[in-house]
């Protein structure tokens, strides 16, 4: 995941009803989730979302992010920035034809670690 495995991003990250748990490491020097110097540093949370059906478009918002929605290629996988679990959600956005398909989930759950 842009040059990183989920273990070097996070511990014991989970998705239970619409809370996402666990602990996202400190992780410094991260030159590919950015070329920006300020995106480099800080805790990631890494996400793969599975589409149903496999032609469905998923998209990624981390909302209180910097970014808008990101479309997710057929990995379905994403890295986020996470600086405030208290401001930010994550959504995400099924679209099948004309039926669309949308959760937000908590992050109020996962700790950020400062080591």
């Amino acid at each position: 995941m842009l040059g990183k495995t989920a273990a070097d991003l996070q511990e014991n990250v989970a998705i239970s009803g619409r809370e996402i748990t666990g602990t996202l490491k400190l992780v410094t020097d991260y030159t590919g989730f950015s070329s920006a110097t300020d995106e480099q540093s800080g805790n990631y949370l890494a996400l793969h979302v599975t589409q149903e059906p496999e032609d469905a478009t998923v998209t990624v918002e981390l909302i209180g992010g910097k970014n808008g929605a990101v479309e997710l290629d057929d990995d379905g996988l994403i890295v986020l920035k996470i600086a405030d679990t208290a401001k930010q959600s994550v959504k995400v956005t099924v679209t099948n034809g004309e039926d669309t398909a949308t959760k937000t989930y908590s992050l109020k759950g996962l700790t950020l670690a400062t080591e």
